[in-house]
């Protein structure tokens, strides 16, 4: 008999697991809206012709494709055509592309859009990575100016901040500057992809083994040498000077890359001061989405060994939907992570239980009685869960702290009264009925 459990990769959540990922949601979409970001929803499977070729061999690789159905699916096995039409959105922002693409009419000319969901990959589960798993997305659509890339870093700094995240660096280079890099260090042109994900492990990967892969590509030792230094200055330099890398770079790329130069050195300028931490250039930051066609970032915190978001700028990917060619940018957080972290450090102070109190009901008699003080308390802002039927005290006690709430409350003990009970500290304070709703506010 099969066990009864979640698939492997997938989860279910609990009660108090589930408040504290609806808090986050709540508090991430409030800074969101703050910055003029609007809501909007795609379904959680696409076309699957929307996805391949859009978001990168890997992630069509990890699609959750789905069949097709009755006789399309016989017609498929007959012809040994491809069996599936449908895929599960793997990224919030392909889907955006094809949303835009279709709604465009109705749109403001520049859309600013957040959108908060599932996604699927059919990655092998390890610890901090699941199959269904929830983005954090905020996009610009419709500006080329780098003005997007400030506001989209700073919504996202604040955001972190915003939930307690200090010493936070948003790491800032370009994908197509990048490229030219590899281009003008003679890197082989076939093998510039393979060469920039090594360029990606650099902090991670002894740079002995680096090195020997990159020869391996047709790389030339003394180019080698060069991005080694380069990677040398700006990960022991505390406080670098930018504009010291953009000599360098610039000399290095000529006039094929001072465009990206300027769009990076636009982007640092315009950025206002983010709220707990620093925006920095870093050339080997790298990013792994095909689709990125400009400035990309990536934000870690004091303390995490990862990153906390990661976005970029994608111009060409709605035009490749068959839509009209549209400037676009993104950020999103990696709400997992995120709220693994913040459980694991308690740093979820402010979620609650599944009320703020439970209203006691003594007998069937006090029954109706119950009910009303739960109305009464509940239209004053508080959110009351009434005991389905009646116990003794004791039982309904334990069930609300098992809940995870923090008070009782009885009406009575006479006209106009009411016991209020802490159930952390175990006593009971009388006071008056009309004073009740506010008593429980001052405790929260």
């Amino acid at each position: 008999m099969a066990k009864l459990q979640a698939p492997s990769g997938f989860r279910d959540f609990l009660p108090d697991a589930q408040r504290k990922r609806n808090e986050l949601i709540r508090r991430i979409r409030a800074v969101y809206e703050s910055f003029g970001y609007e809501p909007m929803e795609t379904p959680c499977m696409e076309n699957l012709d929307v996805f391949l070729g859009k978001g990168g061999g890997e992630n069509e690789k990890l699609m959750y494709r789905i069949l097709k159905r009755g006789a399309s699916l016989e017609r498929a096995l007959e012809s040994k055509d491809e069996l599936a039409d449908l895929a599960m959105r793997f990224d919030l922002t392909v889907p955006l592309a094809r949303y835009y693409a279709t709604h465009r009419g109705e749109l403001p000319a520049v859309f600013k859009r957040y959108q908060i969901g599932p996604v699927w990959r059919a990655e092998r589960p390890q610890h901090g990575r699941f199959r269904e798993f929830v983005q954090c997305d905020i996009d610009v659509l419709g500006s080329t100016s780098m003005a997007v890339e400030a506001d989209v870093i700073l919504t996202v700094a604040t955001a972190l901040a915003d939930l307690g995240f200090s010493g936070l660096t948003v790491r800032l280079n370009s994908r197509p500057l990048l490229r030219v890099l590899c281009e003008k260090s003679n890197v082989p042109k076939e093998a510039i992809d393979r060469y920039i994900i090594l360029l990606d492990k650099i902090d991670k990967q002894p740079w002995d083994e680096l090195n020997s892969d990159m020869l391996a590509l047709g790389c030339q030792q003394s180019e080698l040498d060069w991005f080694k230094g380069l990677y040398d200055y700006v990960k022991e330099s505390k406080e670098y000077d930018p504009r010291e890398l953009f000599k360098e770079i610039g000399a290095k790329v000529g006039d094929k890359g001072n465009p990206y130069v300027a769009q990076i050195q636009e982007v640092l300028e315009l950025t206002p001061p983010l709220p707990s931490g620093k925006l920095v250039f870093d050339p080997f930051l790298a990013r792994g989405m095909d689709y990125y066609t400009g400035p990309i970032f990536e934000v870690a915190a004091e303390g995490v060994p990862f990153s906390l978001a990661g976005g970029g700028r994608f111009d060409e990917l709605i035009g490749k939907l068959g839509g009209q060619p549209t400037p676009a940018c993104g950020f999103s957080i990696g709400f997992e992570r995120v709220y693994t972290l913040m459980d694991e450090r308690n740093m979820f102070a402010g979620a609650t239980g599944a009320a703020d109190a439970l209203v006691v009901v003594p007998d069937a008699a006090g029954r109706a009685e119950a009910l009303n003080l739960g109305a009464e308390l509940r239209s004053a802002g508080l959110r009351i869960d009434v005991y389905p039927g009646e116990a003794k005290a004791v039982k309904q006690y334990e069930l609300a702290e098992r809940k995870g709430i923090p008070f009782a409350v009885q009406a009575g003990p006479e006209a106009g009264k009411v016991t209020l009970r802490d159930l952390k500290t175990r006593k009971n304070e009388i006071l008056a009925r009309a004073g009740a709703a506010a008593w429980l506010k001052g405790k929260a």
